[in-house]
């Protein structure tokens, strides 16, 4: 099973990915991601929609844009204060 993912939400996913996988070890790698992405979605941080061809995609929610846009605000900012 392939699972479709924007850019910005499959690099979210693959870090997730990375710190359950040791945890979750007789989990096969797509169950444990469908399983991340449904954890996303439940927590409003991914939204599945049709792609161009008409295939279920996940992509980050406009929530979590937001999120992360306010974190590379604060790191900005904490770069420019830096002496």
């Amino acid at each position: 099973m392939k699972l479709r993912m924007e850019k910005t939400l499959k690099f979210w996913v693959e870090c997730s990915y990375e710190d359950k996988k040791h945890e979750n070890a007789n989990h096969a790698r797509v169950e444990l991601i469908a399983e991340i992405l449904r954890d996303y979605e439940r927590s409003g941080h991914a939204m599945r929609y049709l792609n161009t061809k008409g295939q279920i995609a996940w992509k980050a929610s406009p929530r979590m844009l937001s999120i992360l846009a306010d974190l590379e605000r604060e790191a900005e900012d904490d770069l420019a204060d830096w002496p």
